[in-house]
C-alpha cells in the first residue's frame, strides 16, 4: 500500500557510508519504507570499518556539504556539534601555505565542522535512522542488483562492482596520489587549539600537508605526496617529511604530539567521473550516487559533499515528480551531473598543472590557469575575492559566479596587470 504523497512503497540504498546515508535521508519522504544493506557490521560508536579504507585519513566537510545534509535531515549540524565536532572559523582559525605565500587572514562569515570520517558517518547514521522509516541491514553484502523495490541508489563507492559493469563515457585522470595519516593527541602548548593547517606548494612540488582539529581536542594529520614520492608511513619518518615541508607550522605541531594511532598509507591512481546522463544502459530504477559517480582527488576533500549534494538534488527531483518513476533517472541524472562538474573543474584545474598528470587538458588550459592565479593574488587584497573564493570552492556558488559581478571585475583588473607584467619582462 502506498500512503499519500508516496511514489512507491520501497527504496533501496546499496552502501551504508556518507553517500548511502543522504542517499537514504533523501528516499524517506517519498517511500513507505527504505532499508539498507551494508557489508561491514556497524558498530554503535564511531569505529573504522574496513569497506572505508581511507577513513582514518583527514576529511573536511565542505560547507556546500554541510548545508546540504541540514537540508535534508534537519538537525544534522547540532548533532556533529554535539558529538564533538570542531568549529573552525573562516579563516581567523585557519592557515593556509598556498603557492609560496599565506593566505589573507579574515572575518569570511563562515565556519567549518572538522571531525574524524568514522564520527561524521556515526552522527549521519543516528540522524537518518531517527527518521522512523530507514531500516539498516549490517553485514549484508549485496553482489547483484537487487529487486523488490520501486527505485534503488548504489552508493558502494569508489571500488563499486555492481555499477562497474555498464558501460558508460568516462573522464579519467592519472594523478597517482599517496598520503599517510596518523591521528594525535596535542601537546600541553596546543591544547584547545582549534586551527586547521594546510600547506600547499607550488607545482611542480608535489608535497602537502594537512592538520585538521577533530574530536576530543585531537589531531587527523596527513601528508601527501604524488607520482614516485611516497609519504613515509613509520612515524620518525613521518615526521621527518613534515620537517621537509617548506613552513615549519605543521612539524611544530607534530614534534610533542602523542600518536594515538599507527601511521596508515593509502594510494589513489586514478581520479574518475563516470558521466551516466549520457546516456548509459542502467538497469530501470537504479540509479548512482556519490563517488560511484565521480571520485575525485581525495585531498580536495570534495567526496562527502559532492555525495550530499547528489541526495540533494535526487530529493528535489523526487519532490517535483508525476508519473512513473522511470524517468526520474533521466531527471537526476542530469542534476548530478552538475554537482560533479563543478567539484571535478576545481580539482582538475590543480591537478592538472602537475606535469606529470596524465589527462586531456582543455584547449585553454593555460588561459584558465593563468585566470585561477589572478584570482588568487586578487582574494589576498580584497576580502570580496576571497569570500566568492570561499564559496565557490565550498560549492556553495556556482563557478560561473567568478565571471560576473564586483569581485570578478577586480580578478579581471589583476588579470590585466599579469598580462603587462608578462609583456614588460
Amino acid at each position: 500500500m502506498r500512503g499519500e504523497g508516496r511514489l512507491g512503497g520501497r527504496a533501496f540504498v546499496v552502501g551504508a557510508g556518507i553517500a548511502g546515508l543522504a542517499a537514504a535521508a533523501a528516499l524517506a519522504p517519498f517511500f513507505e519504507t527504505v532499508e539498507m544493506f551494508e557489508k561491514d557490521e556497524l558498530a554503535d560508536s564511531p569505529r573504522p570499518r574496513k569497506g572505508v579504507p581511507q577513513d582514518l585519513h583527514v576529511h573536511t566537510l565542505l560547507k556546500g556539504g554541510e548545508r546540504a545534509l541540514e537540508s535534508l535531515i534537519p538537525g544534522t549540524r547540532a548533532g556533529l556539534l554535539a558529538a564533538g565536532a570542531t568549529e573552525v572559523r573562516q579563516t581567523e582559525d585557519v592557515s593556509i601555505w598556498e603557492r609560496d605565500a599565506w593566505q589573507a587572514t579574515r572575518d569570511l562569515g563562515y565556519s567549518q565542522l572538522m571531525m574524524s570520517r568514522p564520527a561524521f558517518e556515526h552522527v549521519l547514521r543516528r540522524q537518518v535512522l531517527q527518521l522512523g522509516n530507514v531500516v539498516v541491514h549490517d553485514r549484508t553484502p549485496v553482489e547483484s542488483f537487487p529487486v523488490g523495490a520501486d527505485l534503488t541508489l548504489i552508493a558502494t563507492g569508489r571500488g563499486d562492482r555492481l555499477l562497474a559493469r555498464i558501460e558508460a563515457p568516462e573522464t579519467v585522470l592519472g594523478i597517482e596520489v599517496s598520503y599517510s595519516s596518523a591521528r594525535f593527541a596535542k601537546s600541553a602548548r596546543f591544547r584547545g587549539e582549534r586551527r586547521f593547517i594546510a600547506c600547499i606548494p607550488q607545482p611542480p612540488d608535489d608535497r602537502y600537508g594537512l592538520v585538521c582539529p577533530i574530536e576530543n581536542d585531537e589531531w587527523l594529520i596527513t601528508l601527501c605526496s604524488r607520482f614516485d614520492d611516497g609519504v613515509p608511513d613509520d612515524l620518525d619518518g613521518f615526521r621527518a617529511y613534515a620537517e621537509a615541508l617548506p613552513v615549519p607550522d605543521i612539524a611544530e605541531r607534530l614534534r610533542a604530539a602523542v600518536p594515538l594511532t599507527p601511521v596508515r598509507r593509502y594510494r589513489i591512481a586514478e581520479a574518475r567521473w563516470r558521466h551516466f546522463e549520457r546516456g548509459a544502459c542502467l538497469p530501470s530504477r537504479v540509479l548512482p550516487i556519490g563517488d560511484c559517480i565521480s571520485s575525485f582527488n581525495p585531498t580536495f576533500g570534495q567526496g562527502m559533499s559532492v555525495a550530499a549534494g547528489h541526495a540533494l538534488e535526487l530529493r528535489d527531483v523526487l519532490a517535483n515528480w508525476q508519473g512513473s518513476l522511470d524517468g526520474v533517472a533521466a531527471a537526476y541524472l542530469a542534476r548530478a551531473a552538475e554537482v560533479s562538474r563543478q567539484a571535478w573543474s576545481l580539482a582538475a584545474m590543480v591537478d592538472l598543472e602537475y606535469p606529470r598528470t596524465k589527462g586531456e587538458r582543455p584547449p585553454n588550459f593555460g588561459r584558465l590557469v593563468t585566470g585561477t592565479d589572478a584570482m588568487r593574488r586578487a582574494a589576498v587584497m580584497h576580502p570580496e575575492v576571497q569570500r566568492l573564493r570561499f564559496e565557490i570552492g565550498n560549492l556553495l556558488k556556482p563557478d560561473s559566479a567568478a565571471r560576473s559581478g564586483p569581485a570578478a571585475r577586480l580578478v579581471a583588473r589583476e588579470m590585466a596587470r599579469a598580462g603587462g607584467r608578462a609583456r614588460e619582462r
